[in-house]
């Protein structure tokens, strides 16, 4: 297992090994969550180890231009399936985590998280055990390959196709979001936001103040559209159950409606560049950063 190492490149880092350094940093956390060798619960195991896959595919997009599409198309399917196989475990205690944030009559609320537990207690352990299991045999795998990644510009050059696509999806998916803010449309702009955020997050020791700024931006716009989403998915769990009183259903729609608001004011900061002017204003601050490293 490599030692820890915090999910940012370092300025002065080669980057092909810096790359390689983050990758298999991510793997070693997650497969060491689902190991049971961290301080984590099971239920914050989980998190983390979707977390860690998340983060794994944003650097995939960021150097998707130095990978190559088929390296790109392997190893993103490998861990969107490794995400996959963790989201039913991860769905039950997203919705007890949701109904702490509206504020239901207390009647209700128990009602509706009893009727939850009962439902995740019914293969909860072994359903947990069976797909912490296979992922950590698909991140295993994927480790085995991480050293073969083509990875050989050490340059701005190797990032500057994925952060622009990552950013043009982005601004794309606002835009269909704005327009008919469906949950489909709001949870494909969420990905691009995330992954945004992400890439600010790799990158922030080009320009801390600046990309952290920007970074924060997009979390708090990520955290907004991700508690919509988990709202959203309440909602159509609790309608395929017993029925509960029509005033669950709009105070959850206020809610959202605040959510949704909230996001697109935050969208329209983030996305007021063209993805041309981003990437050229991200190449200086790379260069720069790089420059600086190199002064006497």
């Amino acid at each position: 297992m490599s030692p820890e190492r915090a999910y940012r490149l370092n300025a002065g880092e080669p980057l092909p090994e810096g790359i390689v350094l983050i990758a298999l940093g991510r793997i070693d956390h997650a497969i060491g969550e689902l190991r049971g060798g961290a301080d984590s619960g099971a239920e914050e195991a989980v998190h983390e180890v979707r977390k860690d896959v998340k983060k794994l595919r944003a650097l995939l997009r960021m150097t998707r231009g130095e990978l190559g599409d088929d390296t790109f198309r392997r190893e993103n399917s490998c861990f969107r399936d490794a995400g996959r196989e963790l989201s039913g475990v991860r769905d039950s205690d997203a919705m007890l985590e949701t109904l702490r944030t509206l504020e239901l009559p207390a009647g209700m609320e128990r009602g509706l998280r009893g009727t939850i537990q009962a439902h995740r207690a019914l293969g909860d352990r072994d359903g947990r055990d069976a797909a912490a299991a296979d992922v950590v045999a698909m991140l295993r795998e994927a480790r085995e390959r991480v050293n073969d990644w083509p990875l050989e510009r050490d340059s701005f050059d190797a990032l500057r196709d994925g952060l622009e696509r990552t950013y043009r999806g982005g601004r794309r998916d606002f835009r269909a979001a704005r327009t008919k803010p469906t949950v489909e449309t709001l949870h494909e702009w969420r990905k691009r936001v995330k992954e945004l955020w992400y890439h600010h997050t790799l990158l922030r020791t080009l320009w801390p103040a600046v990309m952290e700024a920007a970074g924060d931006e997009a979390h708090e716009l990520a955290n907004r559209l991700g508690d919509d989403h988990d709202l959203a998915m309440l909602a159509e769990w609790v309608r395929e159950h017993p029925e509960v009183e029509p005033e669950f259903f709009a105070i959850l729609d206020v809610r959202r409606s605040e959510l949704q608001g909230e996001a697109m004011v935050i969208g329209r900061r983030l996305y007021s560049d063209k993805p041309s002017a981003y990437v050229r204003r991200l190449g200086l601050l790379w260069e720069a950063s790089q420059a600086s490293v190199r002064a006497p």
